[in-house]
């Protein structure tokens, strides 16, 4: 089987997620010490980063599954996900699959994809499944090492057994009732009217800057230009945050967001390892905003536990 991700991602959340995808699809049997194997075939996966850098979109045709990804901007999907959509030619048929990302696992996101599904319907895709993955926070605060620690080790175990399921062509009811989305549409239309007006009140620190055009190469918009030594923030902003986010210097001013500024890796990869990091984080006695995680944490232990799948395997 052979299947393509289109993948829209500002700090790289969602390509990390998109990672994990290709790399459960084509190693489906195990994990590391994982215990239950899965008796579907490999698939052979691409990914395509939804980019005005990109290049040309690859033919949904020429695959068996597609996969939408994208980290959900005011409890919907991105602006770029979106014209995606719109932009993906006709088929028929075409079994299809929506993942997202965002910082909390609250179920007012559950609506986020909804346009995106009925835009993709009437294009003849067989939208099957939708998941959501929580990851760190990339702006609004930064997470505690513990919190994405265990935040990435769910992102694998939850990205198995999806594939598991995409494998067995498994299928579920992604469609909301309107009492449930109804907030969407209004607040999608301002938060995408608000960052292409606001992302003209980015800039650069001067005194930091190193000139080393991370910032403009990250872009997906590209939106950001730097002409006679002056950097420039153009009307194309979505608020993905890449460029603040990876900035090597801190040097970007986010205007109104800068108290919410998170910038720099949380190198989860290292957080995964390191033993000294405590796992699970959040006890059952969690209280403040941690209440919010042992929800979210509590229905995907119950999830893996359906599915035969050991969290501590992915430790």
């Amino acid at each position: 089987m052979k299947v393509i991700l289109y993948v829209f991602s500002g700090t790289g959340n969602t390509m990390k997620v998109a990672a994990l995808y290709k790399k459960f699809l084509e190693n489906p049997h195990k994990d590391l010490n994982a215990g239950a194997d899965c008796k579907s075939a490999p698939a052979s996966v691409d990914i395509y980063r939804v980019s005005k850098k990109s290049g040309d979109l690859p033919d949904p045709n020429a695959y068996d599954l597609v996969g939408i990804g994208y980290p959900i901007h005011g409890f919907s999907a991105p602006e770029p996900t979106i014209k995606l959509c719109k932009t993906l030619p006709k088929v028929e048929n075409k079994r299809t699959f929506v993942f997202k990302t965002s910082g909390e696992g609250l179920h007012l996101n559950d609506c986020s994809s909804q346009k995106c599904i009925k835009i993709l319907k009437k294009k003849g895709y067989d939208v099957a499944m939708e998941h959501h993955i929580v990851m760190p926070y990339n702006m609004i605060y930064r997470h505690r090492d513990e919190m994405a620690k265990q935040m990435w080790i769910y992102a694998h175990a939850l990205t198995d057994m999806h594939c598991r399921e995409l494998l067995e062509n498994k299928r579920e009811n992604v469609n909301q009732p309107f009492y449930k989305t109804f907030y969407c549409p209004p607040v999608r239309f301002l938060e995408q009217k608000f960052a292409h007006l606001h992302g003209t009140a980015f800039h650069v620190n001067p005194k930091k800057c190193v000139n080393c055009m991370r910032c403009v190469n990250v872009c997906p918009q590209n939106n950001i230009k730097y002409e006679n030594g002056v950097f420039s923030f153009g009307h194309n902003c979505v608020l993905c945050m890449g460029c603040s986010f990876g900035c090597p210097q801190d040097a970007i001013n986010v205007g109104v967001f800068r108290f919410w500024k998170v910038n720099g890796s949380y190198r989860l990869n290292e957080l995964k390892k390191d033993e000294d990091i405590p796992f699970p984080f959040v006890p059952h006695y969690a209280k403040g905003i941690y209440r919010l995680y042992k929800k979210y944490y509590s229905e995907c232990d119950k999830k893996l536990a359906l599915a035969g799948i050991d969290i501590n395997d992915y430790i």
